[in-house]
């Protein structure tokens, strides 16, 4: 695919884990991974923030790391502040871009990339804020997405997978999992996706075969 992200949506105001104002535009000349999540996410996400870690650390043994920015894209901007989003990357080992936005420009993005988000009720009354131990009150429901930006600023992948996780998961989110969550820690659901097929998705756009993309 060869879709132009249009130079306005590209200066969108972002907010990340640093409460920096940035936007895509400020990785021109890189290739953007933009995965949408949220912190609070008791299934898919802290499966795919696990996959997206290895995947940054083949970068890095494999010197493309300065080639590549991902970003972390929230759908639940109402709770995931910028203290929040830190705390989520100190405990995943994130040590790439988590963003904020507000609502308006969430829409904005989904519009564009296409991703289903949705506001909807917590269905577990016993479910718990892993950061503050509060009760949970709502839930966001979202596709399993991540999309290829290439240095010029056009989309060149699309994937819309869940990830296929085998590495361990900090106790603190395993706990937070849900029963579906932990059903597809066990057995991820197709169709799923690997750190290498991410290196695969990034060598269309880097341009260079990623050795450890073979695996």
């Amino acid at each position: 695919m060869n879709i132009p992200v249009p130079a306005s949506l590209r200066r969108m105001p972002l907010t990340n884990q640093y409460g920096k104002t940035v936007d895509l535009e400020s990785w021109s000349g890189k290739t953007v991974l933009l995965v949408p999540f949220l912190t609070l996410c008791q299934d898919i996400c802290p499966m795919t923030t696990g996959n997206l870690v290895a995947a940054e650390q083949s970068l890095r043994a494999d010197h493309q790391a300065s080639k590549v920015q991902i970003v972390e894209l929230s759908v639940d901007p109402a709770r995931d502040t910028p203290a929040r989003l830190a705390a989520y990357a100190k405990l995943t080992g994130a040590d790439w871009q988590l963003v904020t936005e507000s609502p308006a420009a969430l829409r904005v993005l989904q519009k564009h990339f296409g991703f289903y988000y949705q506001k909807v009720p917590e269905d577990d009354p016993d479910a718990r804020d892993w950061w503050t131990g509060k009760p949970l009150t709502y839930d966001v429901d979202h596709t399993d997405n991540y999309f290829v930006i290439d240095a010029a600023g056009v989309e060149r992948v699309l994937q819309e997978a869940a990830p296929d996780f085998h590495g361990p998961l900090n106790p603190k989110l395993y706990r937070f999992l849900d029963a579906l969550g932990r059903q597809h820690l066990k057995n991820a659901p197709q169709p799923d996706w690997t750190p290498a097929d991410v290196l695969r998705a990034l060598a269309v756009s880097v341009g260079t075969p990623l050795a450890a993309s073979a695996n």
